[in-house]
């Protein structure tokens, strides 16, 4: 199926989800997260924020526990420039202010909040809609996420959630798309055959 076939198919499926099956399979995910990566070797993480009206996968249990239980690694979240297409990265702090955008998404407040270098982000947990076998992913179209992971460094590792396992094939992938490394699920973490090898404990 091509991209846009996807995006209209999955996008159904995730709103079908009720409130009590996103909030669960959230929690299983966040759960996965820290069972199989070495969090505390990580010195930033990279965090989108969920637009709850699209029914993301929320990233929250994931933000709490990195504040509370791994204060050494930074969390970075994102802010949209839609003018340009690209992102600003900000420190989460405790006392972060969050701001609604035009596509109701939180953001941090540019004018209180503190820019974070790209360089120095080790993990980046990225939304999708669906992925594939080959690590390929189907985002909302916008080009957000493959600009700004082309300015990660080429070590930086790629970590999709989605609630749906893959598909076979994206047929329309193509060169410029930025494949994942690995994409979890609400049961499973999936690695990808060009992922360099990484010590992670359930992989």
């Amino acid at each position: 199926m091509t991209k846009k076939e996807l995006r209209h198919v999955f996008k159904q499926q995730r709103m079908a989800l009720s409130p009590t099956e996103t909030a669960a399979q959230s929690q299983a995910i966040a759960r996965l997260f820290f069972a199989s990566f070495p969090v505390a070797d990580f010195q930033a993480i990279h965090c989108y924020l969920p637009i709850r009206r699209q029914n993301e996968v929320d990233t929250f249990p994931i933000i709490d526990t990195l504040q509370h239980e791994f204060p050494r690694t930074s969390i970075v979240v994102p802010r949209s420039l839609p003018q340009t297409g690209e992102m600003e990265h900000y420190l989460w702090t405790p006392d972060i202010e969050l701001l609604s955008n035009q596509w109701e998404i939180l953001e941090p407040n540019p004018s209180t909040s503190l820019h974070f270098p790209v360089p120095k982000i080790d993990l980046v947990i990225i939304p999708l809609l669906a992925f594939d076998h080959q690590g390929n992913r189907v985002g909302y179209g916008k080009g957000f996420y493959d600009r700004f992971l082309a300015k990660c460094r080429s070590n930086v590792l790629k970590v999709g959630v989605s609630f749906f396992d893959p598909i076979p094939t994206i047929t329309d992938a193509d060169a410029f798309d930025v494949r994942l490394d690995y994409c979890i699920t609400p049961s499973n973490v999936w690695r990808f055959s060009s992922t360099p090898s990484v010590s992670i404990d359930r992989l």
